[in-house]
């Protein structure tokens, strides 16, 4: 067993484990070979390299996405992000013909000595909550229940939205993630905040990873004329031939009329340039954001749990 870091020449392989380990996500959001032989290119370019070395070099990581390798070919992943107070696990998979073999808990133990080096507090992932097996040994690994859960929930982009237009509904700015990083802190459970903080740093249409994915995204806000009182995103492209848009940050006083609007510009944004499905993702505790979900065509259509655990 060799466990290293993903290579170039990896991603071919990395496709099938994802249609293999992951079918339900994968039929959601429609992964294409060439589309991920695209981003891998991309992230091995030296210019991408370079910032991905500096800085880690600098103590600040941005992502490692570490994999098993068997025999020669590759048997197993995982990816390791790095928010403000914890480090965040996805994509743990191995391949059904190398399990029970203490893969995946190696894949665990690199990311939570990754952590410790990055000097992040806590470890954090999802899980579809039908995965008995993956839940199993999350919490032999000590991990526990964060919150209630979260869900996938798609619709059809194509589609046509219900509901009017509103002149409230402007594109985001970057002088409005203060404000909704408050309205988003207010509807998060403490315990949450705990792990992970939500900041105005949190709050953004697009960053670093977006351009190394090749992704285009777009973001909007309410504003009845004394700031910005709920936020949507949306991004297209990647690895994905479904669109994305982000955990809805709706304010206590924002009326329906300004939320039907707020999800209509998004939905039709990412149906203008081709998406055949949009996915978001909201948690239970989330309720106003769900409700804007739910309200905009949105089905719930994948459920999970989010559990953490400390570093050390």
């Amino acid at each position: 067993m060799i466990l290293r870091d993903l290579r170039k020449s990896d991603g071919p392989r990395l496709y099938d484990l994802l249609k293999i380990g992951f079918p339900e996500e994968e039929a959601l959001m429609g992964s294409t070979p060439e589309g991920l032989a695209k981003v891998t290119k991309r992230v091995y370019r030296w210019d991408v390299q370079f910032v991905l070395r500096l800085a880690r070099l600098f103590g600040r990581p941005i992502f490692r996405f570490f994999v098993i390798e068997d025999g020669g070919q590759i048997v197993a992943t995982t990816i390791l992000g790095f928010p403000e107070r914890a480090a965040y696990i996805s994509t743990v998979m191995v391949d059904s013909a190398y399990r029970r073999r203490g893969y995946a808990q190696a894949l665990l133990e690199k990311c939570r000595t990754t952590a410790r080096a990055a000097r992040r507090k806590y470890l954090v992932l999802n899980v579809l909550r039908p995965n008995a097996p993956a839940i199993a040994l999350y919490e032999r690994l000590g991990y526990r229940r964060l919150a209630d859960g979260g869900a996938f929930l798609a619709r059809e982009a194509t589609v046509p939205v219900t509901g009017g237009r509103s002149e409230a509904v402007r594109p985001y700015r970057k002088a409005d993630a203060r404000g909704l990083a408050e309205i988003a802190r207010r509807a998060t459970p403490p315990e949450v905040l705990e792990v992970l903080p939500v900041n105005p740093s949190s709050i953004r249409v697009s960053g670093w990873v977006d351009r190394a994915l090749e992704s285009s995204s777009s973001g909007w806000v309410v504003d009845r004329g004394h700031g910005a009182e709920a936020f949507l995103s949306a991004s297209v492209g990647g690895i994905s031939t479904a669109a994305h848009c982000s955990e809805p940050i709706i304010g206590e006083g924002v009326g329906p009329d300004e939320v039907a609007a707020l999800v209509r510009t998004a939905v039709e944004w990412c149906s203008a340039r081709g998406a055949p499905r949009i996915l978001a993702r909201a948690a239970f505790a989330n309720t106003r954001g769900r409700a804007a979900l739910t309200g905009g065509g949105f089905r719930e259509a994948l459920t999970d749990w989010t559990l953490y655990r400390e570093v050390d």
